[in-house]
């Protein structure tokens, strides 16, 4: 314990646990930190003004509304725009496979074509003479078919046969051709029909000095009279072509489409330094291959991308199309800024519009803070004039109604005093106490610098209930409900001024409450005890009122753990003070005296204290029942 204290509260300890001391202590010091950081926070906002407080107050909330607003208008047209670009990529994509599809159905069809020609199934079905010559017009018979053939279509890029004996022919144009029909004559063996389309790869044959990419389609075919097997007709198509399909589709300025088979290996781009490389190391290609439709990722290089994919099951291949994310986004970037933009000018607004809220709050309570100055000053002539009806207007009217009962209250006095003897003179002038009514004023002025209306109205009432009760109609002896009523409402009034440093109780019989009292008994004997016992105690501080009958005796108890008495103070209550001012009027004394004026010298007060533990004072009284009527 004696290390926490010291590294929270000494510098110098701070600064060795700082640079030496255990991840623990530097926890603990960070927090202390933190703590001192909040507390000087919080009493900074506790010093400002109200205005202020409701200008700052009006900042953070728009402030705080303008960034969630921001936030999620941002959020949810940036998951508007995100799905709209995965759906316009999606009917792109799904135009680029019906249009492979018409290609491949053409593709298709052509061959069927070839394998149909009446040239390629004279000339295949017979075979080989002597005559040379015979064959070299047999082979140039066919070739002139399939070149007839393929400059029908440009996408059509050679057609190839290959017979069961081996000779290749071709739509002309091409060299170095190579013989890949072994392969295909093997995996297409046993079936009447064969057909298989083949994966991007750089062509078997030579055109002019380069061989180029291309897809290629290979089927098998037999003879229409005889049913044997002919031979195999390969058709390419360039895959510069395929690319060609997909290369003006716009998906972005950065966006881009490729086609990727099931290996990771980029098939078709319209870039072609892309073309077989592999995307299997990018986060999106798992995915792409099993999935259909949009997903955000972040590639390899770091990049977000919204990546789009279909499947095309005729090569086994998956159509990718990706977008960067900053490009989608672009749009909605410029909008938040403006909507930021327009957000700051509705701030200014909030707190120029705050301000004359705040004034207008403000003015009403200034006002009313200068009129309880004048009437703590003592000048009672005064008039709040608020108009409002709110709890400021209920407040101002609650103080003019208990200004205007003070005024009553005080004029009663003297009216009463003229009649009574000094004595009572003096004891209906500490009534009104202005130092206890001062005390309430400012405790209410505290009350609306805080807005605690609902506190305000409560003392206010409390003290009109307080003054209702000492005027008592102008009668001198009242019942002990009326006292303890009254005795009550004062520690009540007491307790919003020094809170949870007072507490009192009260244990009352309930056949004391219609016995008779003088009036302002025990509040005198209650305001001594604070004081003078309680007021300059440490701790809490507790008031106890106990009365119950003794026979014909009423007995009143009446203690407190203040500091207590010392001997010689206690000795010189009781004896006759040389100036009974106003301010000892209401002293334990005088409290005597009028007990034993009204009721007989048996009767009166006894102290007896303890100096540092408290005092007890015991009131004796007769116990004489209110008569009906006398109330």
């Amino acid at each position: 314990m004696d290390m926490e204290r010291k590294v929270y509260f000494s510098p110098s300890v701070l600064s060795y646990h700082r640079e030496f001391g255990s991840p623990e202590h530097r926890r603990l010091v960070s927090s202390a930190m933190k703590g001192n950081l909040r507390g000087k926070l919080l009493e900074k906002y506790y010093s400002l003004s109200i205005n202020k407080k409701i200008v700052f107050s009006f900042i953070v909330a728009f402030s705080v509304l303008l960034a969630l607003l921001a936030l999620l208008t941002y959020k949810i047209s940036s998951s508007i725009l995100i799905q709209k670009a995965v759906e316009n990529t999606e009917q792109n994509l799904r135009l680029v496979s019906e249009k492979l599809d018409l290609i491949l159905d053409n593709a298709e069809n052509y061959s069927k074509i070839v394998i149909t020609d009446n040239t390629v199934q004279d000339v295949l079905s017979k075979p080989l003479t002597d005559d040379p010559l015979i064959n070299y017009q047999r082979y140039i018979a066919v070739q002139d078919s399939l070149k007839g053939i393929a400059d029908t279509k440009t996408f059509i890029n050679a057609v190839i046969i290959y017979d069961r004996l081996g000779r290749i022919y071709d739509s002309g144009s091409l060299e170095g051709v190579e013989d890949v029909s072994r392969a295909y004559f093997d995996k297409f063996a046993g079936s009447a029909y064969g057909l298989e389309w083949a994966d991007t790869s750089a062509s078997n044959y030579w055109q002019g000095t380069s061989k180029y990419d291309v897809i290629k389609l290979f089927q098998k075919f037999n003879s229409d009279r005889v049913g044997q097997t002919l031979g195999l007709v390969e058709l390419t198509i360039m895959e510069s072509y395929i690319a060609d399909q997909y290369r003006n589709i716009d998906i972005g300025k950065n966006g881009s489409i490729f086609i990727v088979n099931k290996r990771g290996l980029i098939s078709s781009n319209t870039d072609k330094r892309e073309l077989y490389k592999s995307v299997a190391d990018q986060p999106y290609f798992f995915w792409v291959t099993a999935h259909e439709g949009g997903e955000q990722f972040r590639d390899a290089s770091g990049r977000e991308l919204l990546v789009v994919s279909r499947y095309f099951p005729r090569l086994d291949w998956t159509i990718v199309g990706t977008v960067p994310i900053r490009e989608i986004m672009k749009d909605n970037d410029i909008l938040t800024q403006r909507f930021l933009a327009l957000g700051i000018v509705f701030v200014l607004t909030g707190v120029i519009l705050s301000f004359v809220i705040a004034t207008s709050i403000t003015k009403p309570l200034n006002k009313i803070k200068a009129t309880v100055k004048n009437v703590q000053e003592g000048n009672l002539d005064v008039w709040l004039d608020l108009k409002s009806r709110d709890e400021i207007g209920a407040l101002a009217r609650e103080f003019n109604k208990m200004v205007d009962r003070t005024k009553t209250l005080m004029s009663s006095m003297v009216e009463e005093q003229k009649r009574k003897r000094e004595f009572e003179l003096a004891a209906l002038q500490a009534q009104i106490n202005p130092h206890f009514l001062y005390n309430t004023l400012e405790s209410i002025c505290a009350l609306a610098d805080l807005k605690r209306n609902a506190d305000i109205v409560a003392v206010v009432n409390r003290l009109a209930s307080f003054y209702r009760g000492v005027l008592s109609k102008g009668n001198a002896i009242i019942p002990m409900e009326d006292e303890i009523h009254i005795t009550r409402t004062y520690l009540e009034i007491l307790k919003v001024r020094y809170g949870a440093q007072l507490d009192y109780s009260f244990d009352i019989e309930m056949n004391v409450y219609r016995c008779q009292t003088v009036k302002l008994l025990l509040q005198p004997i209650v305001e001594n005890s604070v004081y003078h016992g309680l007021k300059n105690k440490r701790g809490k501080g507790l008031i106890s009122v106990r009365a119950a009958l003794d026979g014909e005796i009423l007995k009143i108890v009446v203690e407190d753990n203040g500091v207590g008495m010392k001997p010689e103070t206690l000795e010189g209550i009781f004896k006759p003070l040389l100036d009974q001012g106003r301010q000892r009027s209401f002293g334990l004394k005088s409290t005597d005296e009028r007990i034993k004026l009204y009721f007989g010298m048996e009767y009166g007060l006894s102290v007896s204290s303890e100096y540092g533990a408290g005092t007890t004072v015991t009131v004796k009284l007769p116990a004489i029942r209110m008569q009906e009527g006398t109330e």
